[in-house]
């Protein structure tokens, strides 16, 4: 399982992008 950190969450619409340590970012 891969960690990471949330860099914004858009709460009302339930999506939002991790940053993930030496990987791009996740949507």
């Amino acid at each position: 399982m891969k960690t990471g950190t949330v860099k914004w969450f858009n709460g009302e619409k339930g999506f939002g992008f991790l940053s993930v340590e030496g990987e791009e970012d996740v949507f």
